[in-house]
């Protein structure tokens, strides 16, 4: 008898089996958050371990995002949607998902940028890249993660820095021309960097092209000594 189910790709059969997986992340996510939000009492004896299976939840539910997007992204089926966003505002409500994560490992972090700052670019895919940076400071940072942003030669810089030990040294890299690619080779932050690379390349405007930098204290103007992540949208 012959079989007439038509053969799918595997790239497409792994992106079916990765949206079901983050539909049922994300149920699971929610009844974590429920339970941790019985967990009020300072006697709970659960209460940082709660807060560590929701952050380790949260970071795969963010890397099987990123899956899906890099395969739409490959497949020409990404499609931004751009908007006049208030930097300082995006930020902030950003900051304020990090802060009951950061508290319990005593983390400060601030934010440095202009109130009036605008600027046109999808909130919602760049969104995820500085999420995935956060996230990534969370795991590195001594007790000090600085978000900033500024307008600076046509782009808007959109930074994370921190006080850990920095980016190992294949992950650094700086733009020195626009004909420079970056190579984030493997890692526990190799897809995460590679992403932000791709989105921020998404973002154009004329003749500018949206690019990344990472580097280290020695060359980072944040004033913490660690890594410092850059995100430059035109």
């Amino acid at each position: 008898m012959k079989n007439n189910i038509e053969k799918l790709d595997f790239s497409t059969i792994l992106a079916g089996s990765v949206h079901d997986m983050k539909n049922s992340l994300a149920m699971l996510l929610g009844s974590l958050a429920d339970i941790s939000s019985e967990c009020t009492d300072g006697n709970c004896s659960i209460k940082k371990e709660l807060s560590r299976i929701r952050h380790e939840g949260q970071r795969v539910n963010r890397d099987l995002i990123q899956l899906l997007t890099l395969y739409k992204i490959d497949h020409s089926q990404c499609y931004l949607n751009i908007e006049e966003v208030n930097v300082y505002d995006y930020l902030e409500e950003i900051i304020l998902e990090y802060k009951y994560l950061l508290n319990e490992r005593e983390i400060d972090i601030s934010l440095q940028c202009d109130a009036t700052l605008s600027g046109f670019f999808d909130a919602e895919l760049v969104s995820g890249v500085l999420k995935t940076i956060i996230n990534n400071a969370y795991q590195y940072a001594h007790d000090k993660i600085r978000v900033s942003a500024e307008s600076i030669n046509g782009f808007i810089q959109l930074s994370i820095a921190d006080n850990g030990k920095g980016y190992p040294p294949h992950m650094l890299y700086e733009r020195s021309s626009p004909k420079t690619t970056s190579n984030f080779g493997t890692g526990s932050t190799g897809l995460g960097l590679y992403f932000s690379s791709q989105v921020a390349e998404l973002h154009k405007n004329k003749q500018k092209c949206g690019y990344v930098q990472i580097t280290n204290a020695t060359h980072s103007s944040s004033g913490l000594k660690g890594g410092c992540f850059s995100i430059f949208l035109p």
